[in-house]
C-alpha cells in the first residue's frame, strides 16, 4: 500500500496543480451550438390566424411536434451575451370543415440574453429578442409570416475543463393572439 502511495500521491498533486492551467476560458468569445425538443401550441385559432374567412368550425388536432434549432452568439462577459437563433418548431395539424392540414413553421431569431452565475459551473439565464417567422400551410388555411417577440427562460452548465456547455430551456413564440408557440428544447454548444 505504501509503494503504491508513493506512485499515485505525486500525480495526484501535479494533476491538482496543473488544473488551473487547463481550465477553459469561457468568460468570453464565440459559441455555437444544436439544440432538440418539443414545439406546443397553445390557444390556437387557426381560423382566426390564417386569415382565411371560409375557413370554419377549425380546432388544431395535434399540437405538439419535435423541435430542432441550431445557434450562434458572442458572449461579451460572464453576464451578458447575444444569440442568433434558426429554429424548426415542427408541424402542428388541425382540421377544419373545408378539409385537414397543418402548418409548419420555422422561426429566424436574434436575442439579449442576461445569465446568472450560480454556482459550480451552473447559471440561470433569461432571452428577450425578436423572431421572424414562418409558418407554411398545407392545406385549406393560408401560408403566414411576420416578426414578434421571443423570450424564455433556461439553465446552463459550462464543463471546466472543456470549452463545451449543455442548456435546458423554455422558449415562447408569440406569433399571434390566435397562434402561440412554446418550445422546450434540450441543447449543446461549443465556445470558442
Amino acid at each position: 500500500m505504501k509503494g503504491f502511495t508513493l506512485v499515485v500521491a505525486p500525480l495526484f498533486a501535479s494533476a491538482v496543480a496543473m488544473a488551473p492551467l487547463a481550465m477553459a476560458d469561457t468568460s468570453n468569445g464565440i459559441y455555437s451550438g444544436v439544440g432538440v425538443g418539443n414545439t406546443i401550441v397553445h390557444d390556437a385559432n387557426v381560423s382566426g390566424f390564417s386569415d382565411n374567412a371560409t375557413l370554419t368550425n377549425s380546432r388544431v388536432s395535434d399540437n405538439n411536434d419535435t423541435a430542432q434549432s441550431a445557434f450562434v452568439g458572442y458572449k461579451f462577459n460572464d453576464w451578458f451575451s447575444t444569440e442568433i437563433n434558426y429554429a424548426d418548431l415542427g408541424e402542428i395539424d388541425y382540421t377544419s370543415d373545408q378539409g385537414s392540414g397543418n402548418y409548419k413553421t420555422k422561426t429566424y431569431s436574434l436575442s439579449a440574453i442576461g445569465e446568472l452565475p450560480l454556482f459550480y459551473g451552473v447559471s440561470g439565464y433569461a432571452r428577450v429578442g425578436a423572431a421572424y417567422w414562418d409558418a407554411d400551410a398545407e392545406g385549406p388555411a393560408s401560408n403566414q409570416y411576420g416578426t414578434d417577440p421571443v423570450y424564455g427562460l433556461g439553465l446552463k452548465y459550462q464543463f471546466e475543463t472543456v470549452p463545451v456547455f449543455a442548456r435546458a430551456e423554455y422558449r415562447r413564440y408569440d406569433m399571434d393572439s390566435d397562434y402561440r408557440l412554446d418550445a422546450t428544447m434540450a441543447s449543446v454548444g461549443v465556445q470558442f
